[in-house]
């Protein structure tokens, strides 16, 4: 074969090549998840309310990131770095956690800029008003972690903290299994998030820049976005908590408002959802306990057991709101509601 031919032959492969369809490069699915709380008093919800601003938001989610979901308690963090990881100054990261006491309290005080522990506060409401799903969870929402992450995205300085805002309330208005979000108008997120109309639009071109979003409605129309990376191909069932059976045939008494634990130590009012709890049996104070004791300290055991008699009052008030009988339904509906959590207070055999 002399260089002619062999210049034919390359030109004729390329030719081919050229020929060929494109395909267009597989959009990335996500790998992990990061649960994020939402539903009424949620920091989503309030920031959607305008009670709360954008930036204490972001603080409140970037270190729902670095915590543990069930504890709620981050891990060692400290102002300059969190400052760092969001792009802003130190100050400004200052003035958002005083603004956000009411949803991140400290769990160490260390001196100077020494990291520490933070407490986080999922819903920001009494126990017994807390949103939950079918199963009596409080309401989390999946969103993207791992690479291309969202927030690892920012983190790296890929993009701003506002995009990563507005990139989560897209996430919370999408279709979970496509990663479709309704259709959404610039005005609507700008109301939001609270920023300015211009500033959407700058933020929606930083996502698209950045590999975030898609656009798939036309230009006339109200924005429809396609989430990158999307959902997992096939969505995964959610995995409940097992029930304990470790003091199962320890009885819960009962008496007036309250339900009492079986070690006499932590006492629930069942018509405001507060716990109590005093230091002996039998003798001590009744006081109210804390975010971190509930979600720390107090055993296992107990609060499942609590938190079933609340699912049944739920329940039936539930019930209660929509049926419109007469006084004796509603009294035995209250009969019901006393023998249900006696039931749930007595051992099984």
């Amino acid at each position: 074969m002399n260089s002619l031919q062999a210049q034919t032959g390359i030109i004729q492969s390329d030719y081919y090549l050229s020929s060929l369809p494109i395909q267009p490069p597989e959009e990335p699915t996500q790998e992990s998840t990061l649960q994020l709380p939402f539903g009424e008093f949620s920091i989503l919800s309030e920031l959607k309310n305008g009670c709360v601003k954008p930036i204490v938001a972001m603080t409140t989610l970037a270190l729902c990131y670095r915590s543990n979901w069930s504890t709620g308690i981050t891990w060692k963090t400290s102002t300059r770095l969190l400052a760092e990881l969001l792009g802003i100054s130190h100050r400004y990261v200052r003035d958002a956690l005083s603004q956000a006491k009411e949803w991140i309290t400290r769990e160490t005080q260390p001196k100077g800029n020494v990291a520490g522990n933070f407490h986080i506060t999922h819903h920001n409401c009494e126990s017994s008003e807390i949103p939950t799903d079918k199963h009596g969870i409080p309401l989390s929402y999946a969103v993207p972690r791992g690479e291309s992450g969202i927030f690892e995205m920012l983190f790296s300085g890929q993009i701003t903290w506002k995009a990563a805002l507005t990139w989560l309330l897209l996430k919370l208005h999408s279709c979970w299994t496509t990663g479709i979000t309704n259709a959404i108008s610039m005005a609507t997120l700008a109301k939001w998030t609270g920023f300015g109309k211009a500033t959407i639009i700058k933020i929606i071109k930083q996502l698209r820049k950045a590999g975030l979003v898609k656009r798939l409605s036309k230009r006339h129309e109200t924005s429809i976005f396609q989430l990158i990376p999307k959902p997992y191909n096939k969505r995964k069932e959610r995995r409940l908590p097992k029930p304990s059976h470790k003091n199962r045939y320890k009885p819960m008494r009962s008496e007036g408002i309250y339900c009492y634990s079986f070690n006499e130590l932590y006492r629930l009012n069942r018509e405001t959802g507060e716990i109590e709890h005093r230091k002996r049996k039998n003798r001590g104070q009744w006081k109210r306990i804390s975010d971190h004791h509930r979600a720390v300290k107090m055993p296992k055991a107990i609060k499942e057991d609590f938190e079933r008699v609340l699912l049944v009052i739920r329940s039936i008030n539930g019930s209660s709101h929509t049926a419109q009988g007469s006084i004796d339904t509603a009294q035995g509906s209250l009969d019901t509601a006393q023998g249900s959590i006696k039931r749930l207070s007595q051992p099984t055999l």
